[in-house]
Formats: C-alpha cells, sequence, structure tokens
C-alpha cells in the first residue's frame, strides 16, 4: 500500500513541475586527478566548492574550476581522518565529521586546520558519527545511525532526538538536514521525512514520492529530496529532473542562497529555479 501511495503520488506531483535552470557546471575530469573521486561536496559560493573523497581521506578546495589546495589524507593527527564521513559549512568554517575518531575537524575557507572538536557522550564512549548539520542559531548537530541519536555540539550529555523512543531504527537513517527557523528534518531509507522542531520535539511525518532517495536539502523556503537518478521532489508535491547526462549519476549536494549545488560521478552541477 505505500509503494502504491507512492508512485500516485509521484504521478501527480510530475504534473506540476517547475523548471530549473543549468546556471553553470564544472567538468571533473578536467579539474581533478583520477586518484580523487569525491562523494560529498560543500558550498562556499557559486563556483568554490569543497570536496570530500572518502576513500583517499581527502579534501580539495576548488575555486572557478581550479583546485586551490588539497590537504588530509590517512592518520589520526592534524588535518589527516581515519573515517571522514560527512562535513558541512558552519561559522566560517567548514566541519569534517570524523566517525572513528569520535570527532569534528575544523579547516577555513583555505583549508588551514584549526582544530579539532571531540564528541563526548555519557552514555556512549564513542558516539560514532555519521551525520552532521548545523542550525541557524549556532549548534553543530551530529547524528549517530548505530545508536539512532542526534547529539548538539554544546550539549552532548544528553540527545537532542533520540530515535529509539520513536520506535525508528537510527541505521535507516540517510541524511538530515536543518532550515532556517532551526526544524530539523531526517530522511530515512523507508522513503519517509520524520520533521523535529528546533529543541528535538517531532512535528510531523511525511512520504518521499521519488525512488530511492540519498538526501534531504532546505531550498527556496522548502524541503527538497533528491535521488541518485537526478529527480528531486519537494514537500510542496511538485518533482523536477536535474539536468543530467545519459550516464551520470547525483552522488550529493548543498545550497548556497537560490542555487543548488550539485556534485555527480562526472560534474558539479549550479542550478536555479
Amino acid at each position: 500500500m505505500k509503494r502504491l501511495l507512492a508512485f500516485l503520488g509521484l504521478m501527480a506531483a510530475c504534473l506540476a513541475q517547475d523548471p530549473l535552470f543549468l546556471i553553470k557546471d564544472f567538468n571533473l575530469p578536467q579539474i581533478i586527478d583520477d586518484d580523487f573521486t569525491p562523494q560529498r561536496i560543500a558550498a562556499l559560493g557559486d563556483d568554490r566548492f569543497v570536496l570530500l573523497d572518502q576513500n583517499s581521506n581527502e579534501l580539495v578546495l576548488i575555486s572557478a574550476g581550479e583546485i586551490l589546495r588539497r590537504t588530509g589524507g590517512f592518520g589520526q593527527g592534524g588535518e589527516s581522518f581515519t573515517e571522514p564521513v560527512d562535513l558541512t559549512v558552519h561559522n566560517l568554517q567548514i566541519w569534517v565529521c570524523d566517525r572513528y575518531e569520535n570527532a569534528l575537524k575544523r579547516f577555513d575557507y583555505k583549508l588551514n586546520f584549526l582544530g579539532v572538536d571531540h564528541i563526548f557522550s555519557n552514555e556512549y564512549d564513542s558516539f560514532l558519527p555519521d551525520l552532521i548539520t548545523a542550525d541557524p542559531f549556532g549548534k553543530v548537530l551530529v547524528f549517530s545511525q548505530q545508536y539512532g541519536q542526534l547529539l548538539s555540539l554544546d550539549n552532548s550529555n544528553q540527545s537532542l532526538i533520540d530515535l529509539n523512543q520513536y520506535g525508528m531504527d537510527g541505521g535507516c537513517t540517510i541524511d538530515l538536514k536543518t532550515d532556517n527557523a532551526g526544524n530539523i528534518a531526517l530522511l530515512s531509507c523507508e522513503n519517509e521525512i520524520t520533521l523535529f522542531n528546533r529543541f528535538g520535539r517531532k512535528s510531523k511525518m511525511s512520504l518521499v514520492h521519488i525512488k530511492d532517495p540519498i538526501q534531504i536539502l532546505t531550498w527556496s523556503n522548502n524541503w527538497v529530496v533528491i535521488n541518485s537518478m537526478g529527480e528531486i521532489e519537494s514537500t510542496n508535491g511538485k518533482v523536477n529532473v536535474l539536468p543530467l547526462r545519459e550516464d551520470e549519476t547525483v552522488l550529493d549536494g548543498d545550497v548556497y542562497f537560490e542555487h543548488i549545488i550539485i556534485l555527480t560521478d562526472q560534474r558539479i552541477l549550479v542550478i536555479k529555479k
């Protein structure tokens, strides 16, 4: 029944599309070497990006289609990583979530290493963070799929959200983001969005109609969900298709003001409505 409802919803949403415009794109093979294969992106501008390669444990800073700096690598000290899994931009810094080290490593916009913040939890010796985001009120939030809990870095002794209280599987949580009001959205592998207010109180659940979503973002005052095939669905019921090549796959995305920045296995796309 859930799949039938999702299919019917998707058909209805496809009839109410708004056009998306490709402002610019950057071909990755012309910028980076074959040994760097990024899976994550953070936007510092509409032509300035930080890419994370979880295989080589490296960060690359790109501006106007050129590499400005490459840093990171395997290790446990300073700017090195053991298991980098996610990154975000907050307070004029780039925060990288290192799962195995149970820490967040901070860099400036030139990828100079600034410091490390370890995550402490009364309940777990190692919290094992998988996802990171930040709200507009200055809080950095980290989520552990293994334990199904969301912590705020300024008060990590008590979970802000505990999915176990709702009978939800933390391992099924694919992504999370906050909006301009501090509301928190969790995207699950069961094609559901669960919303919480900034204080961690559950407020709403809704169904995602596109198949196999990989990421949730807040864009143009709406929550939008993207899948690897380039379909993008907003919570106002509209579905669009990103201007992808036939053999192109979406890996990650970010938002920079009115632009949505898409990382694929071939390009970086800058999109505007």
